[in-house]
């Protein structure tokens, strides 16, 4: 059965090979620094899926502050390992998010998904979120 606690700094290794599974190449010391910030700063929430103390998933929701809108929850990052979905990891992870988003009083939570990955997209659907807009990502790094 699936478990859902707050990540915590010693999840960075799991972590980081979720990430590696979506093709994110993110350094794994990197990850740890981040959990470590985040958990510290105390703003984000992570949350890790785990059976039997394997970690098979996380969810990275963040508070999204907008001048036209009530406060979301943005989810900028949720993986289940390929060989556990479509067991209700992915599900016990939004739901446990949905429920803190609503504790906090938050008006709801958004997400953006790639383009091409229609399996999330019939999940978020499932789920009970809104196909809303097409849109292009931007990014410009300062080396």
């Amino acid at each position: 059965m699936v478990s859902i606690r707050r990540v915590s700094i010693s999840d960075y290794k799991d972590i980081y090979m979720l990430n590696k599974e979506l093709g994110y190449l993110y350094e794994e010391e990197k990850v740890r620094e981040k959990i470590k910030y985040i958990i510290e700063n105390k703003k984000d929430i992570i949350l890790v899926a785990y059976i039997n103390n394997n970690i098979i998933g996380y969810i990275h929701g963040s508070e999204y502050e907008l001048l036209y809108s009530d406060s979301l929850i943005n989810i900028l990052g949720f993986v289940v390992k390929e060989s556990y979905r479509k067991n209700g990891a992915g599900t016990a992870l939004i739901d446990k998010l949905e429920e803190i988003a609503i504790e906090k009083k938050y008006s709801g939570i958004r997400l953006v998904s790639g383009i091409d990955r229609e399996d999330a997209h019939r999940f978020y659907e499932r789920n009970g979120y809104i196909y809303r807009k097409e849109q292009k990502n931007f990014i410009k790094l300062f080396s």
